[in-house]
């Protein structure tokens, strides 16, 4: 079991000792996740609503071999058919608060940690993952750490075109560097080209315009960006201005509380959405 499932399962733990249903996930200092496991996705579907050509898109991304359960669980990727339903529901349950948020409208969602946290790419993709649980919306994961590439390495598509070659490019369209997954629904933008430094790319008009095509195309598309630590690197600085909500992990024991409140201050009380602690 990972140390993000740990997390998430020993809160759920410490919670039913005391009586109460929250969770580790928090928000300007308030619960923004509360366990409800009556969540269920048909109530969270609205395919009728949804305009033809949008519910078509969506039908589209269904089309490639999904994972079976034993690569899902190999992946450490959140699904229907879990046995323990409690991660499930946590991150359900952070959907459900992101979404409230967003005032039913779709969003940019960028997750960062403290400091340097592998761990905080499984948040990224499991919180993806559970939007596109959803029948009537779709993820689309980006990989904006275009150094480690965590990632690329999950969804096994290292070398593939991804955002660098789309940034570099004058004539690739987003849909250049957009793949589909193993996951219903759930596409993927992978980091591209191996570069050092990008923060070049990341403050150019083409950042600008991949961002605004992905949450203007469909309105049922949830942009998820997975960045490197907030305080180590520039360039999730610079893709601050590019998103609407944040999710910071905090490695348990990892880091300080300086840290801590150096890097919700960068991230700034508007756009911190939520804390996920981990390695405990």
């Amino acid at each position: 079991m990972s140390t993000v499932e740990k997390a998430f399962l020993k809160s759920l733990e410490e919670d039913d000792k005391n009586k109460s249903e929250k969770t580790s996930v928090e928000s300007n200092g308030e619960i923004i996740a509360e366990s409800d496991h009556s969540v269920t996705e048909s109530s969270r579907s609205n395919v009728m609503t949804q305009p033809a050509a949008s519910r078509k898109s969506i039908a589209n991304m269904e089309k490639r071999a999904t994972y079976s359960i034993n690569e899902l669980e190999e992946k450490r990727l959140i699904h229907l058919d879990m046995k323990d339903k409690r991660l499930l529901n946590h991150y359900r349950n952070l959907r459900t608060k992101l979404l409230a948020k967003g005032n039913s409208e779709n969003f940019v969602t960028m997750v960062t940690s403290v400091v340097p946290d592998s761990s905080s790419a499984l948040v990224s993709a499991n919180l993806a993952a559970t939007f596109s649980l959803d029948e009537s919306k779709t993820s689309m994961l980006v990989e904006a750490d275009i150094v480690e590439r965590p990632l690329n390495k999950l969804f096994e598509m290292e070398g593939q075109n991804g955002l660098i070659d789309y940034l570099e490019s004058e004539n690739d369209g987003v849909n250049s560097c957009m793949h589909k997954t193993g996951v219903k629904r759930l596409g993927f933008v992978p980091s591209g080209k191996v570069r050092e430094c990008s923060a070049e790319y990341f403050t150019s008009e083409r950042m600008e315009t991949f961002i605004k095509e992905l949450v203007e195309r469909y309105p049922d598309r949830f942009p998820i960006i997975n960045a490197p630590s907030i305080l180590s690197s520039a360039d999730t600085r610079i893709l601050l201005d590019l998103c609407d909500q944040v999710i910071l992990v905090v490695p348990y024991g990892g880091c300080s509380e300086e840290e801590l409140i150096q890097a919700s201050v960068t991230i700034g009380e508007e756009k911190l959405s939520g804390l996920v602690l981990n390695n405990f």
